[in-house]
This record gives C-alpha cells, sequence and structure tokens, in this order.
C-alpha cells in the first residue's frame, strides 16, 4: 500500500512540473525578454523572489499557531516544507489542485483531517481580510490611492459589512453549532465537539502574519519597480496596495492558474495612473517571472525541508482554552 502511494506521489508530482513547465512557457511566449537581462534588472527580480519566498515560513508560523490552538503540534519546518511543495500545484487550471495536494500531505503525516479542514477554512478567509486591510491602508497613503479610496467609498463599506458579517458568523457557528448538532442530528454531533476554531489570540497572531505576508511581496514589488525602472517617479505605497488587492482577486478567481491574467490586468489597471502601458506592463511581467522563480524555490526548498520521518502526531493541553 505504501508503495502504492509513493508512485501516486510521484507521477502526481512529474504531472504537476510538466504543467508548471508548459505554463511557464506560454507565459513568457512572444514576449521580448531583453529588457531583462540587464544587472539591475536581473537583481530586482531575484530580490522580488526572495521577498516572495518569504511568505512561506509566515504562513507556515501562521497555520502552526492554529493547529497548536487546537491541540495539533507540528514543527515550522515541516509546515513550510508542505506548503512549500504543495503550492506548486496551483499552476494546475482550478485553483483547487494545490489544496488538494496539501490535504493529502497532511493526512499521509498524521494531522487530523478535522484540524485540516478548519485551519484551511480559517486561513482563507483571514488571507482576504488581511488583503484588504493592507491594499486599503497603504492605498491610503499613497494620494493615487486615496483618490481611488474616495471614489469607491460604497463598495469599499459593502466589503467591510461583508468581512464583519463572515467574522459575526464564525462565532455565531463555532458556540451554536454543537448545540444545533445534539438536537437535530444526534449522532453526528460528535464530530463537532470540543474546540471548532483556535483560540482569539492565535488567530489576531495569524491575521498579523498575512498582513505582513504582502508587505513583504510588496517591497519586493517596490524593489523591483526601482532597479527595473530607475528613471520613472514611483508610489511605492500605490505599488504594494496594488499588488494586495490584485492578489485576493486572483486568488478567489475559480479556473485562472496561480491568477494568472486575473492579477496582472488588476495591477495593469491600478497602476495606469502612476505608468504608461509599456512600462507598466515590462513591471507586471518581471513579477510574475520573479513569483514564478519563488515558488520553483520553495518546491526545491521543500523537498530538502521535509521530514522523512513520520512523526505521530502530538496533542497538548492549551493553557488558553
Amino acid at each position: 500500500m505504501k508503495r502504492r502511494y509513493r508512485v501516486l506521489g510521484l507521477a502526481a508530482t512529474l504531472l504537476v512540473t510538466a504543467l508548471f513547465v508548459l505554463y511557464a512557457a506560454r507565459a513568457l511566449r512572444g514576449q521580448d525578454l531583453s529588457v531583462y537581462e540587464t544587472p539591475r534588472a536581473l537583481s530586482g527580480i531575484v530580490l522580488a523572489s526572495l521577498c516572495w519566498c518569504a511568505t512561506a515560513p509566515m504562513m507556515a508560523l501562521a497555520w502552526r499557531g492554529m493547529l497548536n490552538g487546537l491541540g495539533v503540534l507540528r514543527t515550522t519546518r515541516e509546515l513550510i516544507a508542505i506548503l512549500g511543495i504543495t503550492q506548486f500545484a496551483k499552476y494546475v487550471p482550478g485553483n483547487v489542485a494545490q489544496y488538494m495536494g496539501r490535504v493529502g500531505m497532511c493526512l499521509a503525516r498524521g494531522i487530523p483531517a478535522r484540524a485540516i479542514a478548519a485551519t484551511t477554512v480559517l486561513e482563507t478567509l483571514l488571507l482576504i481580510a488581511a488583503a484588504g486591510v493592507v491594499g486599503v491602508g497603504t492605498g491610503i497613503w499613497s494620494g493615487i490611492g486615496l483618490q481611488m479610496v474616495r471614489h469607491h467609498v460604497s463598495q469599499l463599506f459593502l466589503v467591510a459589512i461583508l468581512v464583519g458579517l463572515v467574522a459575526s458568523g464564525l462565532v455565531v457557528f463555532r458556540g451554536l453549532a454543537p448545540r444545533l448538532a445534539k438536537r437535530f442530528s444526534p449522532g453526528h454531533a460528535h464530530l463537532l465537539e470540543g474546540d471548532l476554531f483556535p483560540p482569539q489570540r492565535k488567530l489576531v497572531h495569524a491575521f498579523i502574519l498575512y498582513c505582513g505576508l504582502y508587505l513583504a511581496v510588496g517591497i519586493g514589488l517596490v524593489v523591483l519597480a526601482h532597479l527595473l525602472l530607475p528613471n520613472y517617479r514611483h508610489d511605492d505605497w500605490l505599488l504594494i496596495a496594488a499588488f494586495s488587492l490584485a492578489w485576493v482577486v486572483g486568488f478567489v478567481t475559480p479556473g485562472a492558474p496561480a491568477g494568472l491574467g486575473i492579477r496582472e490586468g488588476l495591477l495593469l489597471l491600478m497602476l495606469a495612473p502612476m505608468y504608461s502601458a509599456a512600462p507598466a506592463g515590462v513591471l507586471v511581467i518581471a513579477l510574475r517571472i520573479a513569483t514564478t522563480l519563488g515558488d520553483a524555490l520553495l518546491f526545491g526548498a521543500g523537498w530538502l525541508l521535509l521530514p522523512r520521518v513520520v512523526k505521530p502526531t502530538r496533542a497538548k493541553i492549551s493553557a488558553d482554552r
């Protein structure tokens, strides 16, 4: 049985790798890459890639905290490895392969399904909320961004209401779900026994890390812009805001591998007040190259960091419960 799983895992890895190479070839086909061959441009792409790679430890620390809040103890190294390997699968069309791969790896390494489901849902919601906070927060510091915020006050107000409703819904679900299950479905009530979500302190910690994630990649985009387009005037706050908002739109758009096309289009739209079409296109393509390179580096690092021996999951009694 274990041999069969290893064969299936190898086949899945080869398939994902082939799809990734195909994606990269199509993305770069027909592009004039000579502008990226200067030492300044290459330095900017490498630095932006390293900023992108910094997101894996942040996500792993947030994930580890939420798992610990549910009584599941795992090492940061193992979680970074799982994220690095499975993140590569986001280039498979559908935007779900990376989560399917993460679930498979987690189950194979002894992480309970309930903890996987809870932390995955919370991670998704917190990532979306953090993108909105960082995008709007940094946008306000930009003169151009502040004008855009003022022109879309009503839309932002609706988003704030939606986020509030989601947060309220989680709180209500956490308190009422076990009671409702015992009343209307006693046979399945045991599935909702115990803690459904990590303590609030763990969620706040994860949210702060996710905000740092967007800031890190946004800073990478700022460095890339200054090195790639040295003769242009840059609005650093707008660059960070544009990335955060474009990333979350690509994240929630179904069917687009790694947000392909969605993020680039929105980035071009948001950067239009600062750059003309040509330099904006150069910058956006360079960012895609940097993030693709970063994903490849994370994939390799994941295989190197992944513990070969699966240790049994340890539970802990948390003091903040």
